[in-house]
This record gives C-alpha cells, structure tokens and sequence, in this order.
C-alpha cells in the first residue's frame, strides 16, 4: 500500500489498513490525547486517541518532517 492509496480510503478502512498492515513504532501523550505510531511500508500513520473516552479522534499519514521528528530521541 502506499500513501496516496491510504490517503483514498474512508476512515473506517483507514483504521483497518494500519490494523492489519501496519507495525507499531512509538507512542506519545500530550495533555488529553495519545499519539501512537505506525509504519506502513514506506509511510507512517499516527492514529490520535483521546484519554477521556478513549475513542479514536483521527489520524494522519506522512513521510517525513516535523511529525517523525517528534518521535526521536
């Protein structure tokens, strides 16, 4: 899969390709929210989940830059 074939899916599917296809990188918290990182082939996915109701708030695929710099020592 790549990122512009994810980026087509519905949320829903979304949710289900990183399930299924991609590995577990990292988390992070921040206030009410959790980060976790995923790899999908040549991409990452963070799924964002919120601490209160624990439900999934969102998430954004990338390559590169700021939001992969986060996750870094």
């Amino acid at each position: 899969m790549k990122i512009y074939d994810f980026i087509c899916l519905d949320e829903d599917a979304r949710y289900q390709a990183v399930w299924d296809n991609g590995t577990y990188v990292d988390s992070k918290a921040k206030d009410a929210i959790i980060c976790q990182l995923y790899a999908i082939n040549d991409f990452f996915v963070e799924l964002h989940y919120h601490l209160a109701t624990n439900k999934l708030i969102g998430n954004l695929p990338f390559k590169q830059g700021e939001h992969l710099e986060k996750y870094l020592p």
